[in-house]
């Protein structure tokens, strides 16, 4: 793209972008986008309000307050634009706003003027090469899709407005490129975008009279014949006459059949050949273009590109390399095809190097076979390697040739069937990432998306048969995990039997043991493609694919497949890379692996036939005691805590485990892995190999940092899985743990009856001194549950017993915690310097380093200075505590925090006080909702309270009465009835 211009200037054709003097415009979240793209679209006019919101969002996914967020958005964008301009470009006009800015400083300006522009220099009088430079420069303004990533109708609207343009673009500058005859590449050009573009009759005259001009008057014949035919299919439903090719097409056809010599190309007298005249080319045995080739097109592009750039120096090399069946070889094959002679006159080379075989080609012999195709007889062949290479290089050294070189192996496979010139251009195959190869140019080629694999199964399984089930289609889809090879099997097996439903496939294909014995037809099956790459493996690589396929996690961290394979970290990685380079395993992110579905589901049948159940459960348990290592420490360091501070059963694991230097640290691996540890916990229930007392110890790891709804729910019904294994095996301290750790994350989640007899029951479990820590904790928990509940008296006894065990074990920030809460049970029940003496003790202990700990003391302590009556310093407090909260990404505490901060502005009284707590009510509200009806109550009761002395009385009621239904809901009677009390009274009294 070109450089931005000075000034300011926008971008639509593409990602929105701005620019001010070539200095990136920071325009803020995608709504943002929505919204300006509205604006320049309307080049300077005013848009209505109503409009806007039009624009940005479909009727069903309009938020409820639609024009409060336009008009957020509208003041955001003026922030951003004000930091590059003092002049006032976004302005409010009645219940609307235009932006005024120059109607060249957006992209579309120039691109939708384009065409007019060289029509008009043209008709002045102008030359061919002048026009085709306005079009070149207005198509080089498209950077990629226009409004990338936004999703509103007038995203959709304008993108398909610049589609229709481009492609206006495009068929006027081939036409030109076409009118000028100085295009050496024409032909591929023209026939890929026939390609994107099959109906454009335009384009197909352009890609007619580009073979015809290269001495191709069969194909270009041949293009007619496909037009018609795709036309008489596309348009069926139409008369004849209105499918039929268009007169221009038609004329331009009847000229090519009787040779007119108007259609050479300008500036030479070369003469077309006639069809069959030539002699074969050397790829006569090139192998032939798959039926029903479809999608791929933007890679079918790159490589075009990459074959026909601008000359070099060398040898143009492009690998494409990917998994097997991801149709590698069928895409260069498509791409040999669609370049044609245009772009290599001499011809073309192919060769199988059989490189996914047990015993790849010998390059000696694949040269033996190129010769042959050079015209080379047998007996002229050298016997000496050198010589033979010698001899293939001197013949191609004067040609302009494409060699396809499938199915390689390695790089030293590759070295001698590289040409010595820099005339050819050589088109690579490969399972294998070859990043040896000097020079060359690599496409790595990745399953097909969702709209391309749905018209693959629609041209093979029948378009009207896919339409009909769409969302079984889309589940057809995703059960081939989208590879190529797969789709074609289930199409051609749908195909043949017309009365099965996609929806009958869909469900033989649903047990992943047996999706592979579904994935074969005739000769095509998905597990041999796969054993082909699996027999190439050395031992330490196979048994690295098989257990590495045994856990549901969506990928794997560099550590933990260590542990799992019981190797240090650079073996593994070594292990792991060369699988990826095999493309057996994948890597989207440093350091973390992951399978295609298809080939973990092979690695797991090879892993259920040649691994004993117990090398497998070995291996699982060495990784979980890695993990709980390491989330041991990771809980520490988040809570500042001694490394056996927070643990609640002896199942002290044997790795070390990974170190953390920052409570961030351990809080990000702690959510990075939660997936790995649930599937640990889970397996673990299910193999009495692995330890259950880890496993259990493990789930009050994941209970101790982590939160929202989703998460509790997950943990709780891990530790009832747990909890009910442990007490069929007998095993009092992992269920009395695992009851523990269910009870704390449903009390969390607000499940408060559930929660209390859970609790209670994981104490009658506890035995000896051994269960002490355990027994404080539960006890803390059920502290909390009873002033919920409004049982201030049973608050104070389980916060007080769970004070004195924890100062009996020595565990000081476990007793910080337990002081802070039994401090807000203090001032509750009027208790005011106690509360304050046992808070700010609390807080003393939890404080230090910046941890989860530090910023749980601080929010306890707000707490209680706000009912002691110290509102700034609880303010200050509460803040603190927020920031640190936010920086470990702790959800629930930062919901909290928020709902303290709002109750704290509402208590400042007068208009700003109350505007303060609705602002800040209305900021936490969206996380409550994910994290706890509890906390989403308590927002919605300060927020009811502060509307009302805001004088909107409505939003107020409304409120308030959504606070009565989620307290009632969680029986939580004491706030239940301070609502009722609130809604009883006019205006409402503050607390």
């Amino acid at each position: 793209m070109n450089a931005p211009a000075p000034g300011l200037r926008f971008a639509l054709l593409g990602p929105v972008r701005a620019w001010c003097d070539g200095v990136p415009v920071e325009l803020g979240q995608s709504r943002s986008h929505e919204v300006l793209a509205v604006l320049l679209a309307a080049a300077g006019r005013t848009v209505a309000l109503p409009l806007l919101v039009e624009g940005v969002w479909d009727e069903g996914d309009r938020p409820s307050r639609a024009e409060h967020s336009v008009r957020t958005h509208v003041w955001r964008l003026r922030r951003a634009l004000a930091r590059h301009t003092a002049e006032p470009l976004l302005a409010t006009v009645g219940n609307g706003y235009a932006l005024r800015v120059p109607a060249p400083a957006v992209d579309t300006w120039a691109f939708e003027r384009a065409l007019a522009r060289a029509r008009e220099i043209r008709a002045s009088g102008g030359t061919p090469g002048q026009a085709r430079d306005i079009l070149a420069g207005a198509l080089e303004l498209w950077t990629g899709e226009p409004l990338a990533g936004l999703h509103g109708p007038h995203a959709r609207a304008l993108r398909a407005r610049c589609a229709q343009v481009r492609r206006a673009l495009l068929e006027a500058r081939l036409e030109l490129d076409a009118e000028l005859g100085d295009r050496p590449h024409l032909v591929a050009e023209a026939g890929a975008l026939v390609m994107e573009h099959p109906s454009s009759q335009r384009l197909r005259a352009v890609q007619m009279l580009a073979l015809y001009r290269s001495g191709r008057q069969a194909e270009a014949l041949g293009v007619y014949e496909d037009t018609r035919r795709h036309l008489a299919t596309e348009l069926g439903h139409l008369p004849p006459a209105e499918r039929a090719p268009g007169a221009e097409l038609t004329a331009l056809h009847q000229r090519i059949l009787r040779s007119d010599p108007t259609l050479r190309r300008p500036g030479t007298d070369r003469r077309p050949q006639p069809p069959g005249g030539a002699s074969p080319s050397p790829g006569s045995a090139f192998p032939s273009p798959v039926t029903g080739f479809t999608g791929r097109d933007e890679q079918l592009r790159e490589l075009t590109g990459m074959l026909t750039g601008p000359d070099t120096s060398a040898v143009v090399v492009s690998a494409v390399n990917g998994m097997a069946g991801v149709g590698k070889t069928t895409l260069a094959v498509h791409t040999a095809h669609a370049l044609g002679e245009d772009a290599f006159p001499d011809g073309r080379l192919y060769a199988d190097l059989r490189g996914a075989d047990a015993a790849p080609l010998d390059p000696h012999a694949v040269l033996a076979t190129l010769l042959g195709g050079l015209g080379i007889a047998d007996e002229d062949i050298p016997e000496d390697a050198g010589e033979r290479t010698a001899l293939y290089r001197s013949l191609l050294a004067d040609r302009r040739m494409l060699l396809l070189l499938d199915n390689a192996a390695s790089c030293e496979q590759l070295r001698p069937l590289i040409p010595g010139t820099a005339d050819c251009a050589v088109l690579v195959t490969s399972r294998a990432w070859l990043t040896g190869l000097a020079g060359a140019r690599h496409l790595r080629l990745d399953v097909m998306p969702q709209a391309e694999a749905l018209d693959l199964l629609r041209r093979t399984a029948g378009r009207r048969a896919v339409d009909a089930e769409p969302e079984a289609a889309a589940a057809l889809v995703a059960a081939c995990g989208h590879l190529p090879l797969a789709l074609r099997i289930v199409a051609s097996r749908l195909a043949a039997e017309p009365g099965r439903s996609l929806a009958g496939m869909v469900r033989r294909l649903a047990d992943e043991r047996g999706r592979l014995d579904e994935l074969r037809t005739g000769d095509a099956a998905v597990d041999a493609a796969f054993e082909l790459s699996y027999a190439t493996l050395t031992t330490e690589q196979a048994r690295a694919f098989r257990l590495l396929s045994v856990l549901d996690v969506p990928d794997l961290a560099l550590p933990s497949a260590a542990a799992l394979l019981g190797l240090g970290t650079e073996e593994t990685e070594e292990l792991l890379e060369s699988l990826v380079e095999l493309s057996l395993l994948e890597t989207h992110r440093l350091d973390r692996y992951h399978f295609h579905d298809l080939v973990r589901a092979f690695a797991r049948s090879r892993n259920t036939r040649e691994d004993p159940p117990a090398t497998t459960s070995r291996a699982l348990a060495g990784l979980l005691d890695f993990c709980l290592a390491t989330a041991r420490n990771a809980d520490a360091v988040a809570h500042a805590a001694g490394p056996d501070e927070r643990t609640l059963i002896d199942a002290a694991p044997a790795s070390p485990g990974l170190a953390f230097a920052t409570a961030q640290e351990a809080t990000d691996w702690m959510r990075e892995e939660t997936a790995l540890q649930r599937a640990l916990i889970a397996r673990a229930c299910a193999d009495d190999v692995l330890p259950l007392a880890q496993a259990a110890d493990l789930a009050d790891r994941l209970n101790t940092v982590l939160s929202g709804i989703t998460h509790l729910t997950a943990v709780s019904e891990l530790a009832r899985r747990v909890a009910e294994v442990a007490a069929g095996r007998g095993d009092r301290p992992s269920e009395a743990l695992a009851r523990y750790v269910r009870g704390n994350a449903l009390w969390h989640a607000n499940s408060f009856p559930e929660a209390h007899k859970e609790l209670h029951r994981s104490l009658g479990l506890c035995e000896g001194d051994a269960g002490l820590r355990l027994r404080a904790s539960a006890h803390l928990t059920l502290c909390a549950h009873a002033r919920v509940r409004g049982r201030f008296d049973d608050a104070l006894v389980h916060g007080e017993a769970s004070v004195r065990l924890f100062r009996t074990l020595g565990a000081a920030t476990a007793e910080g915690t337990a002081l802070g809460e039994l401090a807000f049970n203090y001032a509750r029940q009027g208790r005011l310097t106690e509360a304050r003496a046992a808070a700010e003790r609390g807080a003393e202990l939890l404080g230090g380093r910046e941890s989860v700990s530090t910023a749980i003391g601080l929010y306890y302590l707000a707490r209680v200075l706000r009912l002691c009556g110290d509102r700034d310093e609880a303010l200050r407090r509460a803040g603190a505590g927020l920031a640190l909260f936010r920086t470990l990404n702790v959800s629930s505490f930062e919901a909290a925090s928020g709902n303290l901060i709002a109750e704290l502005h509402a208590e400042q009284e007068g208009e700003e006080g109350y505007a303060l707590a609705a602002q800040t009510a209305e900021t936490f509200l969206p996380l409550a909702r994910k994290v706890s009806a509890m906390l989403e109550g308590g927002l919605l009761r300060t927020l009811g309270r502060s509307l009302v002395h805001l004088g909107q009385q409505a939003r107020a009621d409304a409120c308030l009465r959504a606070a009565l239904a989620l307290f009632e809901g969680l029986r939580a009677e004491q706030d239940a009835e301070q609502i009722r009390g609130l809604l009883a009274t006019a205006p409402f009294i503050a607390r």
